[in-house]
């Protein structure tokens, strides 16, 4: 896998907003460090970051003259810009053992649309423990082929088996056949609709 590098520069923490323009304000913590290191990284290198590769993203981070191995853990977005505020790294050793909920994504929805067939999705992440570096950054489960009935289990993640989860019965989603309601039920409703009487409030017997 190419490694991923982002460059963390100093940034003393002043009180007021954050008024650098290109850059984004961060934190980096963890192995190696002695608390908490107020940075800065590239606000264009953060956004491309977080679209191609998620909110648990591992990264080497280029920081005080050395480059570390880190998982991106909050990242702070503006609701209204959707501008990325505030990105808090952990620095870890690559064979640590952490507790991350990784996403799942499904692809291929619109090829069950031809066959009348619809996926429920009940889940849409997965809860895993194991060394960070075999840790995905998201799962993303085809379904394009499947029929109506079948189901996605933990099982069709196929993830490294030294992960651990407490989600293995856990169902994903499963493809149901897409209610086809014709224009004689259509008609049937309006004038089963229409033969009901409205109540009368106040009438007397």
């Amino acid at each position: 896998m190419k490694q991923i590098i982002i460059e963390a520069l100093e940034s003393p923490r002043k009180s007021g907003k954050f008024k650098e323009e290109g850059f984004v304000r961060g934190v980096l913590y963890g192995e190696g460090l002695e608390g908490a290191a107020s940075v800065k990284f590239d606000a264009t290198v953060i956004k491309n970051l977080i679209s191609q590769h998620g909110t648990n993203a591992k990264v080497w981070v280029k920081y005080d003259g050395s480059k570390k191995f880190g998982l991106v853990k909050e990242v702070q977005i503006d609701p209204l810009s959707n501008k990325i505020l505030h990105i808090d790294v952990q620095i870890i050793a690559k064979d640590q053992k952490m507790h991350l909920l990784v996403p799942v994504y499904f692809s291929g929805e619109e090829s069950l649309k031809s066959n009348q067939l619809e996926f429920n999705i009940y889940k849409h992440e997965v809860s895993l423990t194991g060394e960070i570096n075999l840790m995905p950054e998201y799962i993303e489960v085809d379904v394009s082929t499947l029929d109506a009935g079948d189901q996605i289990t933990y099982e069709d993640l196929k993830l490294n088996k030294k992960l651990v989860t407490d989600d293995e019965e856990m169902v994903y989603g499963v493809v149901n056949h897409v209610k086809l309601i014709t224009l004689e039920e259509t008609e049937e409703e309006i004038a089963n609709n229409e033969s009901v009487e409205p109540a009368q409030v106040g009438k007397e017997e």
